[in-house]
């Protein structure tokens, strides 16, 4: 009976996938039924209200504006935005089934690691966040689909789906500047991998995968240089680079006092302060008493916070990388339930939902990403010593991801974790591709 029951399924695993991912976004919609705001939900309202105004101009430079183009596109109206994020999950189930399907040759395995993947309650709470995770994490699915699809990274590879890369790299980028990483990565892969064959081909892909992010780059950093006189993607370089050094900030140097003191004294208040989470928002507490004393506005203190930083961390390279370090094991935590308990209202739901988060998905989703960190070390293994020539997608997502949780662990302190949730499918894919009993009868 089961065996009929799964030989059933895997006949039409993706209308079964997509039934599933519905009636799972349809039990949370009617008893959740409340759209989660957070603090930097208001940045992006913000930006998206220039965008239907069709002007930047005076825009105080606090985000990019790939998500809040979503929001525009919705007119505003935070219940379409809601909307459109519940479609990009399902069409983020239906590209990773594809993707994985493809690159495994299983039905099987890209049925369950999609189910496991659209299965974590954080994956679709995040689509009911004006947040830009859900369409960050669709992006980076539809990024490896369309190298995958179109075998891009081979050296026959059409110019036209590397162009399609380069935009798609571009949006990546304007929703979350981290990404901004992605098109050197791949470019760097595409080059080792085919250098042999026609150079000049590949740089002149090379080139159309470089050039429209950071022409986007340069527009976007334009536009905050004219407005507030900072060549950035966001002015919030500074308050990040002031996260990693909040906890020996008071080591700073004298003529710094004023901005020192403030923040110091209200890392020591910070309710997380003797927390193993120690100090990461206490930036954001000292902000309003530091424009108050220093009477800078936000970009200026944010600039005056990076260069005092900066300083530090080049006096205390020590002290600096055991933050990185800090910072780097929390990318990889499960520290990322982003709802409001208080919306849901029937106390059964809410019980079972705390129970399968905190007694079991919780538990998975730090299993998978230390399977996954065991995993790429074997595959780095096995290409370093095949002197790389083994050079695979595979390859290509443990770089990416090993990357990404450096470069975050580099320059940000506080919700780590949120960083790993676009890579969250290619991890989920990695980890479950090893176990060959998804392709094996009941």
């Amino acid at each position: 009976m089961i065996l009929k029951v799964y030989q059933n399924i895997l006949k039409k695993p993706l209308l079964y996938l997509l039934v599933f991912g519905i009636a799972f976004r349809l039990i949370i919609y009617t008893s959740y039924n409340a759209i989660t705001i957070y603090p930097d939900s208001r940045g992006y309202i913000k930006l998206s209200k220039f965008i239907l105004n069709l002007s930047f101009e005076n825009y105080t430079g606090e985000r990019t504006p790939g998500f809040p183009m979503l929001i525009a596109v919705s007119g505003g109206d935070l219940y379409i935005t809601v909307f459109l994020q519940l479609v990009l999950g399902l069409l983020s189930i239906i590209l990773l089934f594809n993707f994985i399907k493809i690159k495994s040759k299983s039905t099987p395995v890209a049925f369950w690691s999609t189910l496991i993947y659209s299965s974590f309650l954080h994956i679709v709470l995040f689509e009911f966040a004006i947040l830009t995770e859900t369409l960050t994490t669709f992006l980076v699915i539809l990024t490896f689909w369309l190298i995958e699809k179109y075998k891009i990274f081979n050296h026959d590879s059409k110019v036209i789906p590397v162009l399609i890369l380069s935009i798609i790299l571009s949006l990546l980028y304007l929703t979350r500047p981290m990404f901004i990483y992605f098109p050197v990565g791949f470019s760097l892969f595409y080059l080792v991998k085919n250098y042999r064959w026609n150079l000049k081909l590949v740089l002149i892909k090379i080139l159309i995968i470089l050039t429209l992010p950071y022409l986007s780059y340069y527009a976007w950093c334009s536009v905050n240089k004219n407005n507030i006189g900072v060549f950035a993607s966001t002015y919030f370089t500074g308050v990040n680079l002031a996260q990693m050094a909040t906890p020996f900030f008071e080591k700073a140097p004298e003529e710094d006092k004023l901005i020192r003191d403030i923040l110091v004294k209200h890392r020591e208040l910070n309710p997380m302060s003797n927390s193993k989470r120690k100090h990461p928002m206490s930036v954001w507490f000292a902000w309003n008493e530091l424009q108050q004393n220093t009477k800078l506005l936000s970009p200026q203190l944010s600039h005056e916070l990076g260069r005092i930083s900066k300083n530090l961390i080049l006096k205390h390279p020590d002290l600096y990388f055991k933050q990185v370090f800090v910072s780097w094991s929390l990318f990889w935590d499960s520290s990322i339930f982003f709802w409001k308990a208080e919306n849901i209202k029937n106390d059964f739901i809410k019980t079972w939902t705390y129970r399968l988060w905190y007694s079991f998905q919780k538990h998975l989703l730090l299993l998978i990403n230390l399977l996954f960190l065991v995993f790429s070390i074997k595959k780095l293994s096995l290409f370093f010593l095949s002197k790389s020539k083994k050079m695979d997608t595979d390859l290509l997502i443990v770089a990416i991801v090993i990357s990404g949780s450096l470069a975050q662990a580099l320059i940000a302190y506080g919700s780590n974790s949120r960083f790993c949730v676009p890579f969250f499918p290619l991890i989920v894919y990695f980890v479950f591709k090893k176990h060959n009993f998804f392709s094996r009868k009941l």
